[in-house]
């Protein structure tokens, strides 16, 4: 009974059964095959989109917002483009390159015709970005980080990082970088990169530095320190050449806490404080200065050019004070209403006061030439080309720069 059980196990399939049974196993093949090939593809799709993400999520973060076709003042004409709206970035920060617009968030780095149409949109992780443009560049930093990039409208031209923190940065128009870190030896140290991210210079600085501007050549920059003389703090201007150890110049201290230094068009230095300006000569000399009369709300510098804004709380008037060149002959103007903003026009020499309903052309002898009216609610203007971009709480909207005065180039 044993023997015919154990010659049955031992009979084969018949040639059919067999066919089958390959047949299963082979659809059964095929079938894995087919669904590695999809896992394949599909991963092989999630890496490029990941690669991608810059520019396909902004596209989908901005579906839904609102876009009106606003633009603002004379002979207005809609633009389905703007203005552009920024809801949740309440802190963002904007400049201007090569003719573009630029709005720095919290996540992403935007680039804008001035029609408002977005050209790129590139992603950063910086914990407490800044952005400084100048020329056709911005710089990207990380204030109290160690890392930072160099930006274009086409690109993005390098990013590194340093190995101390980064107390501030600035960018030349040629795409220089100046970067001012902490250190653990000396007060701070100013490290000094070319548009390739090459470093070419480094300064162990004594002093603590506080802002910086390039020489008109890129060979070197206009420092800012600070020091105690006789209990009153002062400030100090130092010129430094990119091939030297050794300041070219410091100049005498001046009775002011600066808060920023510019080059002039003529090679000098203006250096705006807190109680003061002052213009400085090429060797560090005190040409003139002007005493505020009023609280400093703002300033602006271009060219030999600086339009200041004060304010009076007791007398409730804002003032702008307008030096051409030299700080001895100020031109004052004085308003009974609030003063939002103030742009300079350089090619039509001309100065934009932003009141809260209209904004106000001034000659640089502070006559009047004329008004346009402002039906935003804008707290500070940026001027690129021939529009002025209104930053408002939650959106930026356009307007058409006056066209009062007369400009350089015009026969």
């Amino acid at each position: 009974m044993n023997m015919q059980k154990q010659s049955a196990g031992k009979e084969k399939l018949p040639k059919g059964a067999k066919d089958i049974y390959a047949m299963r196993k082979r659809k059964k093949r095929r079938k894995v095959l087919q669904q590695s090939i999809w896992m394949l593809l599909l991963a092989v799709t999630v890496l490029v989109l990941y690669q991608r993400r810059d520019s396909w999520i902004p596209k989908l973060e901005t579906m839904g917002m609102r876009h009106q076709n606003q633009r603002l003042g004379a002979n207005a004409e809609s633009d389905g483009n703007l203005p552009i709206s920024v809801f949740g970035d309440t802190d963002y920060q904007t400049g201007s390159a090569n003719g573009k617009l630029l709005l720095l968030s919290d996540a992403y780095l935007y680039f804008y015709e001035t029609d408002g149409s977005q050209i790129a949109a590139r992603q950063h992780s910086y914990g407490s970005a800044m952005l400084q443009t100048a020329g056709d560049y911005a710089l990207i930093y990380e204030s109290g980080g160690t890392s930072f990039r160099l930006e274009t409208v086409a690109k993005t031209r390098f990013e590194k990082k340093t190995d101390d923190p980064i107390i501030f940065g600035r960018v030349s128009p040629n795409g220089q970088i100046a970067l001012v870190t902490s250190a653990e030896t000396c007060s701070c140290k100013m490290l000094v990169f070319n548009q390739k991210g090459q470093k070419i210079y480094e300064r162990h600085c004594v002093e603590r530095i506080s802002d910086l501007s390039f020489h008109n050549d890129d060979g070197g920059c206009f420092a800012v320190s600070s020091e105690t003389d006789g209990g009153e703090l002062k400030s100090v201007i130092h010129s430094y050449s990119f091939t030297e150890k050794t300041d070219l110049w410091t100049s005498q201290p001046l009775d002011m806490l600066a808060i920023s230094v510019y080059n002039t068009s003529g090679e000098e230095v203006f250096v705006l404080g807190d109680t003061q300006c002052c213009y400085l000569g090429a060797d560090g000399s005190l040409i003139s200065c002007f005493a505020y009369p009023d609280t400093l709300d703002r300033g602006v510098f271009s060219g030999e050019t600086a339009a200041l804004v004060f304010s009076n709380n007791e007398k409730r008037t804002n003032s702008v004070v307008i030096l051409n060149g030299s700080a001895a002959a100020p031109v004052l103007r004085i308003y009974d209403k609030a003063v939002m903003d103030i742009q300079l026009q350089p090619e039509r020499e001309t100065v934009l006061v932003q009141l809260r309903s209209q904004l106000e052309s001034l000659s640089m002898t502070g006559e009047r030439l004329g008004t346009v009216p402002v039906t935003d609610n804008s707290e500070r203007i940026l001027l690129i080309g021939d529009y002025l971009f209104l930053h408002c709480y939650d959106h930026i909207g356009r307007m058409d720069a006056p066209t009062f005065g007369t400009e350089k180039n015009s026969k």
